[in-house]
């Protein structure tokens, strides 16, 4: 939910509509945007009154999803100083186990 909150509302919108076109989004980067925090603000709401399994899943691949396309087209997030994209592989761990500790 942070993430969205943050994108929507505090981050510049075109310094991220930017990073979209950088992707070769260049048609209705407005509305890729919007869905994007809004599946970010889904996905936290439903991490807070509907944790599961099939959850913890759906984020991990929206994670992978947006890891990758990331390291390929704006590959300096993969260096930057504060780990933008690096931090993954963290709440990657941590959603994996999520998962495996659910099956018990």
């Amino acid at each position: 939910m942070w993430t969205a909150a943050t994108s929507w509302f505090f981050y510049p919108h075109a310094t991220s509509l930017e990073w979209l076109r950088t992707l070769g989004l260049t048609y209705q980067t407005e509305q890729i945007f919007f869905s994007a925090c809004l599946l970010d603000a889904a996905l936290g709401l439903a991490s807070l009154f509907s944790a599961s399994r099939r959850l913890w899943q759906v984020q991990s691949m929206v994670v992978i999803t947006y890891s990758v396309v990331i390291a390929i087209w704006l590959p300096v997030f993969l260096i930057h100083p504060f780990g933008a994209i690096t931090k993954n592989i963290t709440v990657l761990a941590c959603l994996r186990y999520l998962i495996v500790m659910e099956k018990r």
